[in-house]
């Protein structure tokens, strides 16, 4: 379908997950989609000149079987994430994936990786370091600077309720909070939708500390959250650049991360973390997956330091100004597009 965001048209293409989203068919729905969206670029050719991919999938291999090969066009495949749920992981889990990935990897022009975790990882397999380019993902920033308060009650994650974002961790770290170390009086926003909603639910319930959690559900504007929120805390067990991340950080929030794909990068922080410890680094405070003491321990940290907070808060959101600001990004981005169309001209 056709729809116009920000003054630029936008044809999405249909996806047929409706008619084959139900488990057994899904295979089918992804042969029908790749079928279809080869049709899509060789009809519409002359309507483009370069296929930018998001996600070094299924659509990455048509496009560079019938884009690249057929037409001619380059491509450039941007990697969503790194580590356990990197595109490397998920492709090869396809069936005939690693060939897919082993042609993508021949034929693809540019490799855009959001953090240094996953430039080593498409090395690893293969993809010349000339093919690769650093670009991290970009955030509208804010104007007025958060004023972070002495006292810290809100506690907010923007997330997709999976596995992989770690909720349940958290969940695990607020009951510790609650249960062992006192604070009673703090309250919790989860703010996104996915599959694990009821059960991460049904988990706050069993830990006892269900009516100091508020599960919002999918929301279009998170502004008002970020705003109310004294703390953001992301229990990822994997990532690639944290867009909710980025966004607490440039408004002005102190956050807690855990030490996976480009989360050190955004909080600054190196070194080794102890089971059960958590690190302070330059922007902010980190902590290992699947550790919820040690999350409990840097929240409480935080709690009990709020020139910490503060000095925090306003150091990542200068450091998000300075340099993952998404004008910054988008001009990265059209450079890329030119050198990319120049070579081939």
């Amino acid at each position: 379908r056709h729809e116009e965001m920000e003054g630029i048209r936008v044809f999405r293409h249909f996806s047929c997950w409706g008619m084959f989203g139900i488990k057994g068919l899904r295979p089918l729905g992804t042969l029908v989609y790749m079928i279809t969206l080869a049709l899509y670029l060789i009809i519409h050719r002359r309507e483009y000149d370069l296929i930018h991919v998001h996600q070094a999938l299924y659509p990455a291999f048509v496009s560079a079987l019938v884009g690249k090969s057929l037409l001619t066009k380059p491509i450039i495949v941007k990697s969503a994430s790194s580590g356990a749920t990197s595109d490397i992981i998920l492709l090869e889990s396809f069936p005939l994936g690693h060939l897919q990935l082993r042609y993508l990897v021949k034929k693809m022009d540019c490799l855009v990786s959001v953090n240094h975790v996953s430039v080593k990882e498409y090395s690893d397999i293969g993809v010349p370091e000339s093919k690769i380019v650093w670009i991290p993902n970009g955030v509208m920033l804010r104007p007025e600077v958060k004023r972070v308060s002495d006292l810290m009650k809100h506690v907010v994650t923007i997330t997709r309720l999976s596995r992989e974002k770690g909720v349940d961790v958290l969940l695990e770290a607020w009951a510790q909070l609650t249960n062992c170390y006192g604070y009673q009086d703090l309250s919790l926003t989860i703010v996104g939708d996915g599959p694990l909603r009821e059960q991460s639910f049904k988990l706050s319930q069993e830990l006892t500390v269900g009516e100091s959690v508020t599960f919002l559900g999918m929301i279009e504007d998170i502004s008002h959250c970020l705003e109310k929120g004294d703390l953001f805390v992301l229990p990822s067990r994997s990532e690639g650049m944290s867009n909710a991340l980025l966004e607490a950080m440039s408004y002005g929030l102190p956050c807690i991360a855990t030490k996976v794909g480009g989360n050190s990068e955004l909080l600054k922080g190196d070194g080794e973390i102890e089971k059960g410890g958590y690190l302070l680094g330059e922007n902010g405070v980190l902590v290992n997956p699947e550790d919820p003491e040690g999350l409990a321990k840097a929240i409480v940290c935080m709690i009990q330091n709020p020139e910490m907070r503060k000095r925090l808060a306003q150091k990542g959101q200068k450091f998000v100004a300075e340099h993952f600001g998404i004008d910054i990004i988008a001009e990265r981005y059209i450079q890329l597009y030119k050198r990319v169309l120049e070579s081939r001209a």
